[in-house]
């Protein structure tokens, strides 16, 4: 399900939710709104219902992609390493594996928008410049499955996986160029792995029931589609399916 990003007021009661820290207490600032990270058809979210993951993915994504002025982007750091004192590895990550590159970020802008052909023409500076970092070549693979170039896809998420990227994400990109050359053998071992990482992934869930349609298991595949209504009552894929 495609995500996106609002900033909302903060709350009066936010400060005393933030009283359970490592670190003493952190002062919220009302006047920088906080972001939060929710599905494109969600409509007038309010801050106190939605939870910390929804609050932090955003600050993650803000701070990767440099949304904002930067004394916000320096608040989003603080909040976030006060709440989740373990997450320093993730931020030390963007920096490691130069992920702040200007290239790298327009690419990851432009796939999560659909836009592969510019997100095509970004990354391949990027992996010319870092060819030993696996987020460009899983932005490649994505690109290209995107474009409907299944092999060269697959190709690209290999070589992603071989460099260290051989996450959920990954597997779940893999397995749609593989079933799309009709390798539902290999396409239902990378989903049943990624899904054993990731058990409640919508998108790896929907994908094994469109692969267990292609087998001619309609049953099995309806199982997989009222799993993901179970887990999210408005995921159109599996609505679709269901005709609900």
């Amino acid at each position: 399900m495609n995500r996106k990003i609002v900033f909302l007021s903060v709350p009066e009661h936010l400060q005393e939710e933030l009283s359970c820290g490592t670190q003493g207490d952190f002062f919220i600032y009302p006047d920088i709104p906080i972001p939060v990270e929710i599905p494109e058809d969600m409509e007038n979210p309010v801050l106190e219902n939605l939870s910390m993951e929804m609050i932090l993915a955003a600050m993650l994504r803000v701070i990767e992609e440099e949304r904002v002025e930067q004394k916000w982007i320096n608040y989003y750091c603080n909040f976030i390493l006060y709440v989740r004192p373990d997450i320093a590895e993730t931020l030390k990550e963007i920096n490691d594996n130069a992920l702040n590159d200007t290239r790298y970020k327009n690419a990851h802008n432009f796939i999560r928008e659909g836009r592969a052909q510019e997100a095509l023409d970004c990354i391949r500076g990027f992996i010319e410049r870092y060819p030993d970092i696996w987020n460009g070549w899983f932005i490649l693979g994505w690109a290209l499955r995107l474009l409907g170039r299944w092999k060269d896809g697959e190709a690209a998420l290999n070589k992603t996986m071989e460099l260290g990227g051989a996450n959920s994400d990954t597997r779940n990109e893999l397995a749609i160029c593989l079933m799309e050359t009709n390798d539902l053998s290999g396409s239902k071992k990378q989903l049943e792995t990624a899904l054993k990482d990731d058990p409640e992934n919508i998108k790896i869930i929907s994908i094994l029931g469109v692969l267990a349609l292609k087998n001619g298991e309609k049953e099995k595949a309806f199982g997989f589609f009222r799993t993901v209504l179970e887990i999210d009552k408005n995921d159109p894929v599996a609505k679709k399916y269901l005709n609900v």
